[in-house]
């Protein structure tokens, strides 16, 4: 009898061909459900969403506030091998930080060829109550016949959560050098443009741009509840090594008019304000110019650079042609190296003359800036002719505060009962000054001036002041140790004044606080003889 013998080599390695198979087939039968075959017997992956996408844009330029609108770019592709059918999207986000502006937030899709896309767009709008930097999101989910549910990821938009500005007054200070040897008045020291950051941190300014500016005019665009705007005039090295630094320190910006003739490429052709300077203010220091590497790194920082023309003339002066030259040449040399547009030009040596202002508009500005004038009030703001507040080494330190305007702790405001009244009529006025403090404040003393054509007959017996006043160079004036205002209380001043001849004019009112002058709107008269 013979005996079969096993081979065990050949035993094992038919195991292994039987293993091989069961995956393989296994394999195909998992494939069989993640694939279907085409007419043409092709396999075919299904219908895939994962190449959708969101672009959030603000739509007001610059940094989202709160309260402002954003636009909603929605792109929904099909990056399966099938189409797809009755597709749905929609668009997800929190409620308590999007509402819809009215526009569509779900669509619809019959049919999505595979690698179709197709695009949407639509609004909304940040909600009110984002009080701190906060990352706003929202995402798709889409579905169809053959996708249950997909769930992309979140796209956000970073807002920040400001107090809205709702006052009237922007100071924008207006700089020259900031030097630690002053060579001239109009030069400012370090330490006083160090005290100057410090003292508008400390009443909680925030620094904007004239472009967040332009936003707020033209679009609504948020701006900080104390908003401030520093500049500096002809671009001085000095703006990078003394005062970027500090404006770091504080986390502000600024914004910087460029004599663009004077400004080099390099270290090697670097110039001077002798460039500008050859036949006036011959006694001011030479000191030297930004250079384009410095002004690149401030630009990414986050300061703004605008026009001081390119050759720093008297544009009062000169004819048209070379107007528009200064205007358009400087604004392209910045734009070419900033990639920013440039829509506000200082004019320099004070020519701020109305019949040029068309000129401004056909270089392609929107609006040019003074160096002097006061603080801009925004109810009266005039873009050719926009106001600074001259700083240098000459203003006080102890007066920073009164000149910008900086403590708004006290609000006057006022009632009349009409505008227009005929000679011989008496009319009443009432101010009301506010403490918005939560601390008691005093004010020194209240003073009224009326024109010629309107006297003061009588002070309101029944109300907090009740004295007659005293008058000195034809100012009624108030003065006591007594107006002692309790925080967030207010105490008022009721007049009754007549009209004694015709004609328009102002009757202004202001109070002294802190040494320096809080005013109220003026009020316009006429009085009809």
């Amino acid at each position: 009898m013979k005996f079969l013998k096993k081979n065990p080599k050949k035993s094992f390695y038919l195991q292994v061909i039987l293993i091989c198979a069961t995956c393989i087939s296994l394999l195909f039968i998992n494939c069989s459900s993640c694939t279907k075959i085409d007419s043409e017997g092709i396999d075919k992956l299904p219908p895939s969403f994962s190449g959708s996408n969101i672009e959030l844009v603000d739509l007001n330029g610059g940094d989202a506030y709160p309260g402002e609108s954003v636009g909603v770019n929605i792109s929904v592709v099909n990056s399966g091998g099938i189409e797809a059918k009755n597709v749905k999207v929609d668009l997800v986000y929190d409620p308590d930080l999007f509402i819809s502006n009215g526009e569509e937030a779900r669509w619809n899709i019959d049919v999505l060829d595979a690698g179709e896309k197709i695009t949407f767009n639509t609004g909304l709008s940040l909600t009110d109550n984002i009080t701190e930097d906060t990352l706003v999101p929202c995402r798709l989910e889409i579905s169809s016949d053959e996708v249950n549910s997909f769930i992309g990821p979140d796209y956000s938009i970073m807002v920040y959560g400001v107090r809205p500005f709702e006052g009237n007054y922007i100071p924008i200070i207006g700089l020259h050098a900031i030097e630690d040897h002053i060579g001239a008045a109009i030069e400012l020291y370090i330490d006083y443009f160090d005290k100057l950051c410090e003292v508008l941190k400390e009443y909680d300014y925030e620094t904007i741009t004239f472009t967040d500016l332009l936003n707020y005019i033209d679009h609504g665009k948020a701006l900080p509840e104390r908003p401030v705007i520093i500049t500096s005039d002809d671009g001085f090295q000095d703006v990078y090594t003394n005062g970027f630094p500090i404006l770091k320190k504080y986390g502000y910006k600024m914004t910087v008019f460029l004599v663009t003739g004077a400004i080099g490429e390099t270290e090697a052709d670097r110039k001077t304000n002798a460039y500008f300077e050859k036949e006036t203010n011959a006694s001011r220091p030479i000191r030297p110019i930004l250079i384009w590497p410095e002004i690149i790194e401030m630009d990414e920082y986050g300061c703004e650079f605008l026009s001081h023309t390119v050759n720093h003339i008297r544009l009062g002066l000169c004819p048209e042609e070379e107007f528009l030259y200064e205007l358009t040449e400087s604004k392209k040399d910045i734009e070419s190296h900033l990639g920013n547009e440039v829509l506000f030009i200082a004019l320099p040596k004070g020519n701020y003359s109305p019949d040029r202002w068309p000129l401004i508009l056909e270089a392609g500005y929107r609006g040019a800036v003074r160096h002097t004038g006061g603080v801009e009030d925004m109810r009266t703001i005039d873009l050719y002719s926009i106001y600074r507040v001259e700083f240098n080494s000459r203003v006080p330190l102890d007066q920073y505060v009164n000149i910008l305007k900086l403590d708004r702790s006290i609000i006057i405001e006022y009632k009349v009962d009409g505008y227009v009244r005929e000679v011989g009529e008496e009319f009443t006025v009432e101010y009301t000054i506010k403490n918005t403090n939560k601390e008691n404040v005093k004010i020194d003393s209240l003073e009224l001036e009326l024109p010629d054509n309107i006297e003061l007959m009588e002070v309101g017996p029944d109300e907090y002041i009740k004295q007659f006043p005293g008058i000195s160079d034809g100012i009624y004036m108030w003065v006591s140790d007594s107006y002692i205002i309790e925080g967030e209380d207010k105490i008022n001043l009721i007049v009754k004044l007549k009209g004694t001849g015709p004609g328009k004019s102002l009757i202004k009112f202001s109070a002294t606080f802190h040494g320096g002058y809080i005013d109220c709107d003026d009020i316009e008269m006429e009085i009809k003889g």
